[in-house]
């Protein structure tokens, strides 16, 4: 599995829609993303992680990602946002994962 080290500039995603897309700059290649994502439990986990992401209305205003530094992974498929965690608290083993797999 490849890990990815990235900061979230942004997420957009809307009521309707069960697909969003979490905006990351990848910190090795400097490429600007637009990863897919699953909406509610992404910005469920961004929240519980961050706060100040989920805002009055059940909306995601809130600016508490933005800026934050993570390692995250595509899912099993290599199609969808498969999950993060913070950079700032992970572990030596996730350090020698992500540096392995790149």
């Amino acid at each position: 599995m490849k890990i990815y080290r990235g900061k979230i500039l942004n997420f957009q995603g809307s009521w309707a829609s069960g697909i969003a897309n979490l905006i990351i700059r990848d910190l090795d290649t400097n490429k600007l993303l637009a990863v897919p994502c699953d909406n509610s439990p992404t910005i469920r986990a961004l929240e519980a992680c961050f706060g100040n992401v989920i805002t009055e209305g059940h909306t995601a205003n809130g600016q508490g990602y933005k800026g934050k530094e993570i390692f995250w992974t595509y899912d099993e498929f290599g199609l969808i946002f498969g999950g993060f965690i913070p950079v700032d608290g992970a572990t030596p083993e996730l350090w020698k994962l992500y540096k392995k797999s790149k």
